[in-house]
């Protein structure tokens, strides 16, 4: 078998190989699409925070934030797979043909195209490829409610470079995706949207524990935002020298809910420790909440 002949069956392998990979990969991409279009249409999304929105229906907008910057980002994926799978064949084809150029001008090549990709487009394809990945997988997706760096909020919209992080207070964090994808991050809603929601406070040494912790779990019974799955539970976590840290923890349907519902544990456990004259210590009291 001479030379030519080699060449010719080289060149069909690849060509085989590489219309199989195209058709096998845009296969996966459409599928991959509609599954996470349907996920967004069928799931509730609720804000961070339950508050009364300047939009008319925040839960449709946030969905077509949703779908249109997945249709964008799948659209783009499967324009681009196959100009990228073409210049791959042509390099590829190429490979029996090296022999017959200079090393040099191979190394050099090599080197400015390297240094163009590495200088020039490293960022960009850095997060180009996160939202590729972002895309494929279900750690992360529009409408999750997420703690990230301390900001606490609701993923309002991912695209192929960067997502938008809205936070409680409506003030929007941009994230690349390169990051999102390293950074370590709290989903609340990845699985479901239970909440097992705590509060932590002080109370002075003479307290009496078994009254405390008697209102501590009326007081997040009658918060309306208690889900009544199993009753609250109380626990003294510490008994420092001159104060007593307790904690009172109850269900919650969702992660808005679960703010909602410290905030009215707060309120309510704060009136009957007063109206019992039980003293708050003034240095060690602290509630915990989630981070603004």
């Amino acid at each position: 078998m001479n030379f030519v002949s080699l060449e010719n069956t080289y060149h069909l392998l690849i060509t085989i190989f590489f219309i199989s990979v195209y058709f096998l990969v845009n296969f996966k991409i459409k599928r991959t699409e509609k599954k996470r279009l349907k996920g967004i249409k069928n799931r509730e999304i609720n804000d961070a925070i339950e508050t009364e929105s300047p939009y008319k229906n925040q839960e449709k907008v946030l969905k077509q934030y949703g779908i249109d910057a997945m249709e964008f980002r799948f659209s783009f994926m499967a324009k681009a797979f196959p100009v990228i799978l073409f210049l791959i064949w042509i390099l590829l084809s190429l490979i029996p043909y090296l022999g017959s150029i200079p090393t040099v001008y191979i190394s050099l090549i090599t080197a400015v195209i390297s240094v163009i990709i590495g200088v020039s487009f490293r960022p960009f394809l850095e997060n180009l490829f996160a939202g590729v990945i972002i895309s494929f997988f279900r750690s992360i997706k529009v409408g999750d409610t997420v703690r990230i760096d301390g900001h606490y909020g609701l993923i309002e919209e991912i695209t192929l470079t960067y997502a938008v992080l809205k936070r409680w207070d409506w003030n929007r964090i941009i994230i690349p995706n390169s990051q999102l994808l390293q950074k370590e991050i709290q989903n609340l809603t990845m699985k479901d949207e239970y909440i097992w929601a705590h509060i932590e406070f002080f109370v002075a040494p003479d307290a009496d524990l078994e009254l405390v912790e008697k209102m501590a779990i009326e007081s997040a019974k009658e918060s309306e935002y208690f889900a009544d799955k199993e009753d609250p539970s109380f626990w003294v976590i510490e008994l420092e020298k001159d104060a007593i840290r307790c904690w009172i923890a109850a269900w919650a349907g969702s992660p808005s809910d679960a703010w909602e519902l410290r905030n009215d544990t707060r309120k309510f456990l704060h009136k009957k420790l007063r109206n019992h004259k039980i003293r708050f210590h003034e240095n060690y009291h602290h509630t915990a909440m989630p981070t603004s």
